[in-house]
């Protein structure tokens, strides 16, 4: 298997199977926040926190990897963009790196997402580079150097106002088994899985109840999402780990949609407890 075949679910195994007999991290507090730098840096992938990135900044290429959609809702000022589910990144990273010339780095949500590391590795495989993953995630950036985000096309000016806070975002979470209780006690809710096809696989959480929109095709999705609210059903919406969710709920509220609530921690939280239990 190689390294850009690996899903979620399976580097996160690997990472837990490849630590059993490494040795104990410089900083446990970097290993906490960022489960996946372990995993990463042992195919050559580099990350760069926040501060480091905002001083190389202005002689970086930065791409947002994320699907349109997010890049659209909040990306890095100056940011490129390339989803990692795209046919030809690859080759599109390499028109950035003739055109801008390096270091490459990527982003995307950070901490539990590791779309940025897989993105710098399969630069990597493909001869580019030097690379980096920024793996604190856009939202740290648009919180520490707002002036240097961009929400809807323009600089954030006050990000306490302006960005959804963690209340009205915590307000839309279900936990694990309220989610699914939801699922089963009412018939008419729409649940919809964001998931992008890479991060997709073959089983069925809810017994085939689930509709797949990825956020990258958002014609479908907004299809979707607009027959729920117009009949009126509940929209029950999970994503890998939570995080994409987010940036959704910014087009939830301006397409005026009300009636719907997210998985908290996503589609990776849920089978955690499961198979905890």
């Amino acid at each position: 298997m190689t390294f850009r075949s690996l899903s979620p679910r399976l580097a996160a195994m690997a990472l837990c199977v490849g630590l059993a007999g490494a040795p104990i991290a410089a900083s446990a507090q970097a290993f906490v926040e960022f489960p996946g730098r372990s995993l990463y840096e042992r195919f050559g992938v580099d990350a760069v926190d926040l501060f480091d990135l905002r001083g190389q900044l202005s002689r970086s290429t930065v791409i947002d990897v994320r699907p349109r959609l997010e890049y659209d809702i909040l990306h890095i000022e100056g940011a490129h963009h390339v989803p990692l589910g795209a046919p030809d990144f690859e080759d599109q990273v390499r028109a950035l790196e003739e055109e801008h010339g390096g270091p490459l780095v990527f982003y995307c949500n950070g901490r539990e997402s590791y779309m940025s590391y897989r993105a710098a590795a399969r630069a990597n495989s493909a001869g580019l580079g030097p690379t980096q993953a920024y793996d604190a995630g856009v939202r740290d950036w648009a919180e520490r150097y707002p002036g240097l985000a961009m929400l809807r096309g323009e600089p954030i000016e006050d990000p306490e106002t302006q960005l959804i806070g963690d209340e009205a975002f915590e307000a839309r979470l279900l936990d694990a088994d309220t989610f699914a209780q939801r699922v089963r006690g009412d018939s008419e809710a729409v649940v919809v899985d964001v998931r992008g096809n890479d991060e997709r696989d073959e089983i069925s959480l809810f017994a085939g109840r689930e509709i797949s929109s990825p956020m990258e095709n958002i014609d479908t999705l907004n299809r979707v999402l607009d027959r729920a609210d117009r009949e009126g059903h509940d929209l029950l919406i999970f994503d890998q780990n939570g995080q994409q969710v987010r940036w959704l709920q910014y087009h939830l509220e301006e397409r005026g949609i009300e009636n719907y609530h997210f998985l908290e921690g996503g589609l990776q939280r849920f089978y955690d407890e499961v198979m905890s239990r």
